[in-house]
């Protein structure tokens, strides 16, 4: 276990970039923080190098800046883990996307990000279906009534009401007279 805890410490130096002959280029200011970063680079040690997935117990034992809900009615006992995660998927400063599944985090295989991929998918497009549904619905309240040019309903203070009017009224005295 000590051996594992040195090679995860190991991986925690960061690489100079080095620019041209002679000079180093600092490393660009990170949106992700220190702890996000630690977390990020236990989850790819445990699974690219030892081939295996981590849990949110160990996590927690090894990232310092977590504290564990001993309650047992939690269902999370670290939501802050959650976040981190979710952080380090939405950040573009490293290319892998931590798979989660039953409180347990890895770096998937191709086949497993795009099932975790297609997962997002099938629970995402049933929202968006009721969403855009939800959106035509409210669009059409003013099923029925006069629009104008642009897409307005035209109502009572309305210009083009005015307009409507006179030009339906002009339409039945010439219907009057045509008779």
């Amino acid at each position: 276990m000590s051996s594992q805890l040195d090679l995860f410490e190991a991986s925690k130096e960061e690489p100079i970039q080095e620019e041209k002959e002679g000079t180093t280029k600092l490393p660009q200011e990170s949106s992700l923080t220190p702890r996000q970063w630690d977390l990020y680079r236990l989850v790819k040690f445990n699974s690219l190098v030892l081939h295996r997935k981590t849990t949110q117990r160990e996590v927690y034992e090894k990232v310092r800046g977590y504290e564990w809900n001993d309650d047992e009615k939690a269902h999370d006992h670290c939501v802050a883990i959650w976040k981190d995660v979710k952080d380090n998927n939405m950040s573009f400063e490293h290319d892998h996307i931590i798979i989660t599944k039953n409180f347990e985090y890895w770096i998937g295989s191709e086949e497993e990000n795009e099932k975790f991929i297609r997962g997002l998918w099938d629970d995402l497009s049933p929202r968006l279906t009721r969403y855009w549904t939800y959106l035509k619905k409210i669009n059409k309240h003013a099923q029925g009534k006069l629009i104008d040019k642009n897409m307005n309903v035209i109502d009572e203070e309305s210009k083009a009401k005015r307009f409507f009017d006179c030009f339906n009224d002009y339409n039945v005295e010439m219907q009057k007279e045509v008779e």
